[in-house]
Protein backbone atom coordinates (compact mmCIF):
# COMPACT_ATOMS: atom_id res chain seq x y z
CA UNK A 1 0.00 0.00 0.00
CA UNK A 2 0.92 3.85 -0.81
CA UNK A 3 1.39 6.06 1.97
CA UNK A 4 0.46 9.87 0.53
CA UNK A 5 1.93 11.84 2.45
CA UNK A 6 1.11 15.32 2.93
CA UNK A 7 3.45 18.48 3.40
CA UNK A 8 2.67 22.22 2.97
CA UNK A 9 4.99 25.21 2.22
CA UNK A 10 6.30 27.68 5.28
CA UNK A 11 7.34 30.21 2.50
CA UNK A 12 5.43 33.32 1.53
CA UNK A 13 2.89 32.73 -1.40
CA UNK A 14 5.62 34.72 -3.85
CA UNK A 15 8.37 32.28 -2.68
CA UNK A 16 6.40 29.14 -3.46
CA UNK A 17 6.75 28.44 -6.60
CA UNK A 18 10.42 28.58 -6.51
CA UNK A 19 10.30 26.51 -3.84
CA UNK A 20 8.52 23.85 -5.94
CA UNK A 21 11.08 23.96 -8.88
CA UNK A 22 13.38 23.41 -6.16
CA UNK A 23 11.30 19.86 -5.29
CA UNK A 24 11.00 19.09 -8.89
CA UNK A 25 14.55 19.31 -9.73
CA UNK A 26 15.28 16.82 -6.62
CA UNK A 27 12.54 13.91 -8.72
CA UNK A 28 9.53 14.66 -6.07
CA UNK A 29 6.41 14.87 -7.82
CA UNK A 30 3.25 16.31 -6.39
CA UNK A 31 0.06 17.83 -6.23
CA UNK A 32 -2.01 20.67 -4.76
CA UNK A 33 -4.52 19.81 -2.16
CA UNK A 34 -7.37 21.97 -2.87
CA UNK A 35 -8.70 22.68 0.97
CA UNK A 36 -5.40 24.88 1.58
CA UNK A 37 -3.27 26.61 -0.39
CA UNK A 38 0.07 25.82 0.50
CA UNK A 39 -0.53 22.25 1.32
CA UNK A 40 0.51 19.66 -1.26
CA UNK A 41 0.12 15.69 -1.58
CA UNK A 42 3.53 13.83 -2.31
CA UNK A 43 2.99 11.14 -5.55
CA UNK A 44 6.49 9.95 -5.72
CA UNK A 45 10.23 10.79 -5.04
CA UNK A 46 13.77 9.32 -5.34
CA UNK A 47 14.72 9.87 -1.42
CA UNK A 48 12.73 10.88 1.67
CA UNK A 49 11.21 14.36 1.70
CA UNK A 50 12.49 15.37 4.77
CA UNK A 51 15.98 14.97 3.29
CA UNK A 52 15.32 17.19 0.50
CA UNK A 53 16.67 21.00 -0.11
CA UNK A 54 14.03 22.53 0.57
CA UNK A 55 13.17 20.73 3.78
CA UNK A 56 16.69 21.43 4.98
CA UNK A 57 16.07 25.20 4.44
CA UNK A 58 12.74 24.88 6.22
CA UNK A 59 10.58 25.67 3.29
CA UNK A 60 8.60 22.92 3.71
CA UNK A 61 6.71 20.98 6.71
CA UNK A 62 5.75 17.63 6.48
CA UNK A 63 2.24 17.24 8.04
CA UNK A 64 -1.12 15.20 8.18
CA UNK A 65 -3.37 16.87 5.86
CA UNK A 66 -5.80 16.16 8.70
CA UNK A 67 -3.72 18.03 11.59
CA UNK A 68 -3.54 20.95 8.90
CA UNK A 69 -7.65 21.51 9.40
CA UNK A 70 -7.56 23.26 13.29
CA UNK A 71 -5.69 26.54 11.98
CA UNK A 72 -7.93 26.32 9.36
CA UNK A 73 -11.07 26.29 11.43
CA UNK A 74 -10.22 28.95 13.99
CA UNK A 75 -9.28 31.49 10.29
CA UNK A 76 -7.32 34.18 12.07
CA UNK A 77 -7.33 37.22 10.16
CA UNK A 78 -4.23 38.83 9.09
CA UNK A 79 -2.08 40.85 11.35
CA UNK A 80 -4.18 39.37 14.29
CA UNK A 81 -2.30 37.63 17.54
CA UNK A 82 -3.31 34.23 18.10
CA UNK A 83 -2.83 32.28 21.53
CA UNK A 84 -1.81 27.97 20.99
CA UNK A 85 -2.12 26.46 23.83
CA UNK A 86 -0.09 23.24 23.81
CA UNK A 87 2.26 24.11 20.38
CA UNK A 88 4.73 21.32 20.53
CA UNK A 89 6.26 19.98 18.23
CA UNK A 90 4.91 23.12 15.43
CA UNK A 91 2.92 21.95 13.38
CA UNK A 92 -0.38 24.19 14.07
CA UNK A 93 1.87 26.72 15.50
CA UNK A 94 3.45 27.37 12.23
CA UNK A 95 0.40 27.21 10.44
CA UNK A 96 -0.95 29.81 12.38
CA UNK A 97 1.90 31.93 11.47
CA UNK A 98 1.14 31.71 7.94
CA UNK A 99 -1.91 32.58 8.40
CA UNK A 100 -1.62 35.76 10.02
CA UNK A 101 1.54 36.86 8.46
CA UNK A 102 4.46 38.69 9.27
CA UNK A 103 2.25 41.52 11.27
CA UNK A 104 1.06 39.28 13.28
CA UNK A 105 1.64 37.44 16.25
CA UNK A 106 1.07 33.44 18.09
CA UNK A 107 2.15 32.71 21.58
CA UNK A 108 3.01 28.91 21.15
CA UNK A 109 3.29 27.60 24.55
CA UNK A 110 4.50 24.25 25.78
CA UNK A 111 4.79 23.10 29.72
CA UNK A 112 6.95 20.35 29.04
CA UNK A 113 10.83 21.77 28.20
CA UNK A 114 11.80 19.21 26.62
CA UNK A 115 8.94 19.73 24.01
CA UNK A 116 9.78 23.19 24.26
CA UNK A 117 13.46 23.18 22.84
CA UNK A 118 12.02 20.80 20.15
CA UNK A 119 9.14 23.67 19.50
CA UNK A 120 11.62 26.32 19.22
CA UNK A 121 14.34 24.11 16.69
CA UNK A 122 11.27 23.56 14.18
CA UNK A 123 10.15 27.29 14.46
CA UNK A 124 13.72 28.15 14.07
CA UNK A 125 13.91 25.96 10.79
CA UNK A 126 11.09 27.49 9.70
CA UNK A 127 12.34 31.18 10.64
CA UNK A 128 8.98 32.25 11.89
CA UNK A 129 9.69 36.15 13.26
CA UNK A 130 6.11 36.36 14.33
CA UNK A 131 6.13 33.06 16.65
CA UNK A 132 7.24 33.69 20.26
CA UNK A 133 7.12 30.57 23.01
CA UNK A 134 6.70 30.27 26.18
CA UNK A 135 6.72 26.86 29.09
CA UNK A 136 3.88 27.13 31.37
CA UNK A 137 1.10 25.12 32.39
CA UNK A 138 -1.96 25.47 30.21
CA UNK A 139 -3.97 25.03 32.96
CA UNK A 140 -2.95 28.58 35.08
CA UNK A 141 -0.90 30.77 32.06
CA UNK A 142 -0.30 34.13 33.55
CA UNK A 143 -2.18 35.91 31.16
CA UNK A 144 -4.86 38.50 32.13
CA UNK A 145 -8.21 37.68 32.08
CA UNK A 146 -10.34 38.12 28.59
CA UNK A 147 -7.19 39.12 26.68
CA UNK A 148 -7.10 36.86 23.68
CA UNK A 149 -9.48 36.87 20.48
CA UNK A 150 -8.18 33.49 18.87
CA UNK A 151 -7.23 30.48 21.09
CA UNK A 152 -6.08 27.30 19.51
CA UNK A 153 -6.61 24.69 21.79
CA UNK A 154 -4.76 20.94 20.81
CA UNK A 155 -4.61 19.07 24.08
CA UNK A 156 -2.65 16.11 25.05
CA UNK A 157 -4.98 13.36 24.06
CA UNK A 158 -5.22 9.29 23.67
CA UNK A 159 -4.10 9.99 19.81
CA UNK A 160 -6.30 6.30 18.76
CA UNK A 161 -6.29 8.61 15.18
CA UNK A 162 -3.00 8.04 14.82
CA UNK A 163 -3.46 3.95 15.12
CA UNK A 164 -1.33 3.59 11.48
CA UNK A 165 1.87 5.55 12.60
CA UNK A 166 1.11 4.10 16.11
CA UNK A 167 -0.22 0.54 15.96
CA UNK A 168 -0.22 0.20 20.10
CA UNK A 169 -2.11 3.30 20.32
CA UNK A 170 -5.27 2.01 21.38
CA UNK A 171 -3.63 -0.63 23.73
CA UNK A 172 -1.25 1.91 25.82
CA UNK A 173 -5.07 4.62 26.03
CA UNK A 174 -7.79 1.98 26.92
CA UNK A 175 -10.02 1.65 30.37
CA UNK A 176 -9.39 3.76 32.83
CA UNK A 177 -6.00 5.36 31.38
CA UNK A 178 -7.57 7.61 29.31
CA UNK A 179 -9.24 9.51 32.73
CA UNK A 180 -6.23 11.79 33.39
CA UNK A 181 -6.34 13.11 29.89
CA UNK A 182 -10.02 13.96 29.99
CA UNK A 183 -9.50 15.61 33.39
CA UNK A 184 -7.02 17.94 31.88
CA UNK A 185 -8.56 18.63 28.89
CA UNK A 186 -11.79 20.08 30.68
CA UNK A 187 -9.15 21.89 32.35
CA UNK A 188 -7.40 23.51 29.71
CA UNK A 189 -10.99 24.66 28.23
CA UNK A 190 -11.56 26.28 31.75
CA UNK A 191 -8.44 28.48 31.55
CA UNK A 192 -9.52 28.94 27.31
CA UNK A 193 -12.53 30.19 28.27
CA UNK A 194 -11.35 32.79 30.85
CA UNK A 195 -8.52 34.22 29.12
CA UNK A 196 -11.54 34.15 25.83
CA UNK A 197 -12.55 37.86 25.31
CA UNK A 198 -16.47 37.99 24.62
CA UNK A 199 -16.74 37.08 21.34
CA UNK A 200 -13.85 35.39 20.65
CA UNK A 201 -13.50 31.62 19.35
CA UNK A 202 -11.01 28.96 20.56
CA UNK A 203 -11.19 25.65 18.49
CA UNK A 204 -10.35 22.45 20.38
CA UNK A 205 -8.69 19.40 18.47
CA UNK A 206 -7.74 16.01 18.99
CA UNK A 207 -5.81 13.21 16.87
CA UNK A 208 -8.37 10.57 18.66
CA UNK A 209 -11.87 9.10 17.73
CA UNK A 210 -12.65 8.97 21.66
CA UNK A 211 -16.03 10.50 21.63
CA UNK A 212 -15.40 11.13 25.51
CA UNK A 213 -12.47 13.54 24.39
CA UNK A 214 -13.89 14.94 21.94
CA UNK A 215 -17.86 15.39 21.54
CA UNK A 216 -18.28 15.14 25.18
CA UNK A 217 -15.82 17.57 25.78
CA UNK A 218 -17.52 19.81 23.33
CA UNK A 219 -20.65 19.00 25.31
CA UNK A 220 -19.14 20.29 28.93
CA UNK A 221 -17.60 23.12 27.07
CA UNK A 222 -21.13 24.31 26.30
CA UNK A 223 -23.19 22.99 29.00
CA UNK A 224 -20.90 24.25 31.85
CA UNK A 225 -18.53 26.61 30.25
CA UNK A 226 -21.18 28.62 28.36
CA UNK A 227 -19.54 28.38 25.17
CA UNK A 228 -21.36 28.30 21.85
CA UNK A 229 -20.35 26.07 19.12
CA UNK A 230 -20.29 27.40 15.78
CA UNK A 231 -21.01 24.88 12.45
CA UNK A 232 -17.65 24.15 10.62
CA UNK A 233 -18.28 24.11 6.85
CA UNK A 234 -17.43 21.47 4.48
CA UNK A 235 -14.02 20.60 3.09
CA UNK A 236 -12.74 19.49 -0.36
CA UNK A 237 -11.89 16.04 -0.44
CA UNK A 238 -12.15 14.84 3.22
CA UNK A 239 -14.58 11.97 4.02
CA UNK A 240 -15.92 13.17 7.51
CA UNK A 241 -18.18 10.95 9.85
CA UNK A 242 -21.37 11.78 11.44
CA UNK A 243 -20.57 13.15 14.78
CA UNK A 244 -21.96 11.57 17.67
CA UNK A 245 -23.81 13.78 20.26
CA UNK A 246 -23.29 17.29 18.75
CA UNK A 247 -23.79 18.72 15.13
CA UNK A 248 -21.82 21.20 13.31
CA UNK A 249 -18.04 19.53 13.99
CA UNK A 250 -15.40 17.75 12.09
CA UNK A 251 -15.02 13.50 13.15
CA UNK A 252 -12.31 12.14 10.66
CA UNK A 253 -11.95 8.89 10.66
CA UNK A 254 -8.24 7.68 10.01
CA UNK A 255 -7.96 6.14 6.69
CA UNK A 256 -4.96 3.80 6.21
CA UNK A 257 -2.36 4.92 3.51
CA UNK A 258 -3.64 8.40 3.41
CA UNK A 259 -5.35 10.48 6.57
CA UNK A 260 -4.98 9.99 10.21
CA UNK A 261 -8.16 10.72 12.40
CA UNK A 262 -9.18 13.99 14.02
CA UNK A 263 -11.54 16.15 15.59
CA UNK A 264 -12.12 19.48 15.43
CA UNK A 265 -14.98 21.87 17.06
CA UNK A 266 -15.04 25.79 16.33
CA UNK A 267 -16.21 27.40 19.55
CA UNK A 268 -16.96 30.82 20.34
CA UNK A 269 -17.71 32.86 24.09
CA UNK A 270 -20.78 34.61 23.63
CA UNK A 271 -20.98 38.75 23.69
CA UNK A 272 -18.72 41.28 22.13
CA UNK A 273 -15.74 43.78 23.76
CA UNK A 274 -15.38 46.75 23.11
CA UNK A 275 -12.63 46.89 25.77
CA UNK A 276 -9.31 47.36 24.46
CA UNK A 277 -6.69 45.03 24.92
CA UNK A 278 -5.28 44.60 28.25
CA UNK A 279 -1.75 45.60 27.04
CA UNK A 280 0.70 44.87 29.52
CA UNK A 281 2.38 46.86 32.50
CA UNK A 282 5.09 44.20 32.63
CA UNK A 283 6.72 44.58 29.63
CA UNK A 284 10.00 42.81 28.58
CA UNK A 285 13.21 44.37 29.43
CA UNK A 286 15.88 43.87 26.67
CA UNK A 287 18.68 45.78 25.06
CA UNK A 288 17.14 46.11 21.39
CA UNK A 289 19.69 46.13 18.14
CA UNK A 290 20.81 49.62 16.42
CA UNK A 291 19.06 49.27 12.69
CA UNK A 292 22.64 50.66 11.77
CA UNK A 293 24.01 47.20 12.71
CA UNK A 294 21.76 45.66 11.48
CA UNK A 295 21.66 46.93 7.86
CA UNK A 296 25.62 46.22 8.10
CA UNK A 297 24.80 42.61 8.79
CA UNK A 298 22.27 42.57 5.74
CA UNK A 299 19.18 42.50 7.52
CA UNK A 300 16.61 45.63 6.44
CA UNK A 301 14.90 46.68 9.48
CA UNK A 302 11.43 47.48 7.30
CA UNK A 303 11.25 43.85 6.96
CA UNK A 304 11.04 43.39 10.97
CA UNK A 305 7.38 43.38 12.34
CA UNK A 306 9.30 44.55 15.72
CA UNK A 307 12.91 44.78 17.14
CA UNK A 308 15.73 42.77 17.87
CA UNK A 309 16.57 42.04 21.68
CA UNK A 310 19.95 41.18 23.16
CA UNK A 311 19.72 38.70 26.35
CA UNK A 312 22.77 37.35 27.52
CA UNK A 313 24.61 37.58 24.49
CA UNK A 314 21.92 36.05 22.35
CA UNK A 315 19.92 37.88 19.55
CA UNK A 316 16.02 37.07 19.83
CA UNK A 317 13.29 38.62 17.43
CA UNK A 318 10.42 40.76 19.63
CA UNK A 319 7.41 41.13 17.72
CA UNK A 320 5.28 44.71 18.59
CA UNK A 321 1.99 42.94 19.82
CA UNK A 322 4.73 40.79 21.59
CA UNK A 323 5.92 43.97 23.41
CA UNK A 324 2.51 45.29 23.88
CA UNK A 325 1.02 42.42 25.11
CA UNK A 326 3.30 40.17 27.01
CA UNK A 327 4.55 40.26 30.34
CA UNK A 328 8.27 39.68 31.34
CA UNK A 329 6.67 37.35 33.68
CA UNK A 330 5.40 35.23 30.86
CA UNK A 331 9.26 34.43 30.56
CA UNK A 332 8.81 34.45 26.78
CA UNK A 333 10.94 34.17 23.78
CA UNK A 334 11.35 35.38 20.37
CA UNK A 335 13.43 33.39 17.30
CA UNK A 336 16.55 33.30 17.74
CA UNK A 337 18.44 35.27 15.41
CA UNK A 338 22.12 35.16 16.42
CA UNK A 339 24.61 36.39 19.07
CA UNK A 340 26.73 38.99 19.85
CA UNK A 341 30.55 38.25 20.17
CA UNK A 342 32.75 39.25 22.90
CA UNK A 343 34.23 41.93 20.71
CA UNK A 344 30.65 43.15 20.10
CA UNK A 345 30.16 41.72 16.77
CA UNK A 346 26.57 40.44 15.84
CA UNK A 347 26.67 37.08 13.98
CA UNK A 348 23.58 36.16 12.89
CA UNK A 349 22.07 33.00 12.70
CA UNK A 350 22.51 30.72 9.36
CA UNK A 351 18.91 29.61 9.42
CA UNK A 352 18.17 33.78 8.89
CA UNK A 353 16.13 33.93 5.59
CA UNK A 354 15.78 37.85 5.64
CA UNK A 355 16.88 39.80 2.71
CA UNK A 356 18.96 43.10 2.94
CA UNK A 357 21.63 45.17 1.59
CA UNK A 358 24.93 43.00 2.64
CA UNK A 359 26.69 40.25 0.27
CA UNK A 360 24.70 37.89 -1.21
CA UNK A 361 25.10 34.96 -3.89
CA UNK A 362 22.69 33.66 -6.46
CA UNK A 363 22.68 30.22 -7.76
CA UNK A 364 20.58 28.61 -10.45
CA UNK A 365 18.85 25.94 -12.12
CA UNK A 366 20.02 22.42 -11.82
CA UNK A 367 23.42 23.51 -11.77
CA UNK A 368 22.92 25.64 -8.59
CA UNK A 369 21.17 22.66 -7.16
CA UNK A 370 23.88 20.04 -7.24
CA UNK A 371 26.02 22.86 -5.75
CA UNK A 372 24.17 23.66 -2.43
CA UNK A 373 23.72 20.16 -2.03
CA UNK A 374 27.07 19.98 -2.01
CA UNK A 375 26.91 22.26 0.28
CA UNK A 376 24.58 20.52 3.03
CA UNK A 377 27.23 17.42 2.03
CA UNK A 378 30.33 19.78 3.54
CA UNK A 379 31.78 21.44 0.35
CA UNK A 380 32.78 24.88 -0.11
CA UNK A 381 32.41 27.19 -2.70
CA UNK A 382 34.72 29.29 -3.96
CA UNK A 383 34.00 33.27 -3.16
CA UNK A 384 32.04 35.19 -6.09
CA UNK A 385 34.52 38.35 -7.83
CA UNK A 386 32.98 41.98 -6.61
CA UNK A 387 32.05 40.61 -2.78
CA UNK A 388 32.93 42.98 -0.28
CA UNK A 389 36.19 41.84 1.53
CA UNK A 390 34.84 42.78 4.89
CA UNK A 391 31.73 40.62 4.62
CA UNK A 392 31.90 37.56 6.73
CA UNK A 393 28.41 35.96 5.53
CA UNK A 394 26.70 35.78 2.36
CA UNK A 395 22.74 35.39 2.09
CA UNK A 396 22.66 32.27 -0.35
CA UNK A 397 19.64 32.45 -3.08
CA UNK A 398 18.67 29.59 -4.95
CA UNK A 399 16.70 31.70 -8.46
CA UNK A 400 16.11 34.73 -6.38
CA UNK A 401 14.66 32.40 -3.12
CA UNK A 402 16.58 33.03 -0.28
CA UNK A 403 17.72 30.03 1.50
CA UNK A 404 20.54 30.98 4.41
CA UNK A 405 23.42 32.87 5.19
CA UNK A 406 26.72 30.95 4.49
CA UNK A 407 30.01 31.76 6.36
CA UNK A 408 33.13 32.68 4.57
CA UNK A 409 36.27 31.80 5.42
CA UNK A 410 39.87 31.59 3.29
CA UNK A 411 37.90 32.86 0.08
CA UNK A 412 35.68 30.04 0.22
CA UNK A 413 31.66 30.08 1.05
CA UNK A 414 30.55 27.47 4.11
CA UNK A 415 27.34 26.36 5.28
CA UNK A 416 27.16 25.31 8.85
CA UNK A 417 24.97 25.40 11.47
CA UNK A 418 27.33 26.61 14.56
Amino acid sequence: MTIRRSFRFTCTPEEIPAAEELLRLQGFIFEPDPFFAPARRLLNGPFPLGNSVAAAFGLIYIQDRASMLPPLALRPPRGVSVLDMCSSPGSKTGELAWLVGAEGMVLGNEPSPVRLANLRRNLAAMGLMQVVTCCQSGERMPLPDASWDWIQLDPPCSGWGTVEKHPRVMDIWKDGKVEPLIRLQKDLLREAVRLLRPGGVVVYSTCTTDVAENEAQVLFACEELGLEVEALGDMPDFDFEEPQGCEGVWRLHPRAGDTQGFFVARLRKPGTSSEPFPYTDDPVQAEAVDEARLCGQGVDPARLSGVVGVFGGSLHALPLQALALLPDALHWQGLYMGKIGKNGEIRLSPRLRLEGPGAHVNLEGAEGLQRITGLLQGQSLPLPSGMPVEARTALLRWNGLPLCRLNIKNKRLLWSER
